[in-house]
């Protein structure tokens, strides 16, 4: 009676401690993001029914070209998984041919860019895609099909974001340097601070978009003064949760992420900056607000989980990844993050590795109630590169050309030494490794309870 006893207390305790360290993540941790990140990847799979990371990748070449697929595939390689993947290598490189098909004047140059660090995240050499030159194309050659900013802000930073990838050299054949798109770039600074594709007001997504892609030549004073502008924009829009709000004045998981690849591009410490701390929360926390129980993130609090909102969030929690290991900035690809695949297998084929604490404290004001509304469309700015099909009010082409044209800024076109028009700017990109993941005792304690209820079970025995 007392053997029987003591298994069915030890197998109820093993039951409750194996997801117990789990459920009591915190965020702000590097396990808790890394359990975040493995949460997204298995909710992912689990829509294709896939069951480790070599199917999810067959599954996603299906939709390669397209959003919904490529920044997994971004995401996926700088969280440091193989995705050189032959199915998506082919499915990608067919989406490529089918852009120049289609006519690369007809095709939007950031859909280009992202098919471009695609490519690159699966290991593919973008300056040769079955004979064509992608990388050039989508940079500084695009102005033989169209105009580079003909997308405004939004164009001209993933230009620079993707030529830094790599530390590509444009070549002295070229006219277009990196000084004059970082000068373009800032023409398009508004008058208050910020950037936006239309309007008068500080777009929170586009500006850190654009401060993801200044982040690298921030000891330049036109520069600096451009993104301190931006610091203190995103100070003042993250509301007490810890969430950012958008243009429309809701916080969004969208802007929230872009928020965090841009703070982790600049080397700011988001758990320790008070700027970016509000009412105890961190950004981090803001984001885990729009958490839903498969995995996945919605676009507001309380509504389904939607797919945009999920692999922004992905991609912002792999930059929180690789800035509290140590690891480089989110689109540097000259940089690798070490990840177990097997623990990554391991979450997609329990599809249950979602357990990350809400809270860090009852300060938060952005719980997710869980609550399941209808999600009506999101009707607002392009996010990373991508129009939402259902916006009509999509902005119009916006284009300061001529400011590509006239800078004639000097350039040494080596990643090290950069100028603009104003003076040199020195790239600085490394992280530092600041953050340790705090041990949880939880399994030695349920241990020791283990002991205790059997040493009581055996004094109970041995009375009777």
């Amino acid at each position: 009676m007392v053997k029987r006893f003591t298994a069915i207390i030890a197998g109820l305790l093993l039951a409750v401690i194996a997801p117990f360290n789990s459920f009591c993540l915190d965020i702000n941790t590097l396990g808790g993001v890394k359990n975040s990140v493995e949460g997204v990847i298995s909710y992912k799979s689990s829509q294709f029914g896939a069951e480790n990371i070599e199917q999810l990748l067959n599954a996603l070449s299906e939709n390669a070209g397209d959003y919904n697929s490529d920044w997994y595939y971004i995401a996926l390689s700088q969280f440091g998984i193989n995705c050189s993947n032959k199915k998506s290598v082919s499915a990608l490189k067919k989406a490529v041919d089918g852009f120049y098909n289609e006519g690369l004047e007809n095709v939007k140059v950031t859909d280009l860019q992202r098919a471009a660090f695609a490519l690159t995240a699966c290991g593919e050499d973008i300056t040769s895609v079955n004979g064509h030159n992608l990388l050039a194309d989508s940079t500084y050659n695009r102005k033989k099909y169209k105009e580079l900013d003909s997308q405004g802000v939004n164009s001209l930073s993933y230009a620079l974001l993707l030529l830094d990838s790599k530390s590509y050299k444009i070549p002295e054949s070229s006219d277009l340097t990196r000084g004059k798109i970082i000068d373009a770039i800032l023409s398009f600074e508004l008058e208050n601070g910020g950037f936006a594709l239309f309007g008068n007001g500080a777009d929170i997504d586009i500006t850190a978009i654009v401060t993801q892609a200044l982040a690298p030549y921030r000891s330049n004073k036109k520069v600096k003064k451009s993104l301190d502008s931006c610091l203190d924009i995103f100070s003042k829009r993250q509301d007490n949760g810890g969430a950012y709000k958008s243009f429309s004045g809701k916080p969004t998981a969208e802007s929230t992420a872009q928020v965090i690849i841009a703070l982790n591009s600049l080397n700011i410490d988001i758990l320790k900056d008070s700027r970016f701390i509000k009412d105890g929360n961190t950004a981090l926390e803001g984001l885990n607000s729009f958490r839903n129980g498969d995995g996945g993130y919605c676009h507001m609090q309380g509504y389904n989980t939607n797919a945009i909102a999920t692999y922004q969030s992905l991609c912002a929690l792999v930059s929180a990844y690789r800035y509290l290991s140590g690891g480089g900035v989110f689109y540097d690809f000259n940089s690798k993050t070490d990840v177990s695949e097997k623990s990554v297998n391991k979450a997609i084929k329990n599809k249950s590795n979602t357990n990350v604490k809400k809270d860090k404290t009852s300060k938060s004001k952005t719980k997710n109630t869980g609550t399941v509304l209808t999600e009506k469309p999101k009707a607002e700015t392009a996010v990373n590169g991508d129009y939402n099909s259902n916006t009509e009010n999509k902005p119009k082409e916006t284009t300061k050309s001529e400011k590509l044209k006239s800078t004639t800024a000097p350039v040494d076109e080596t990643r090290e030494t950069v100028s603009t028009s104003d003076e040199a700017v020195s790239v600085k990109n490394k992280t530092e490794n600041k953050k340790q993941e705090p041990a949880v005792p939880y399994i030695s304690a349920g241990l020791l309870l283990l002991g205790y209820i059997v040493l009581f079970a055996k004094k109970a025995g041995g009375k009777k």
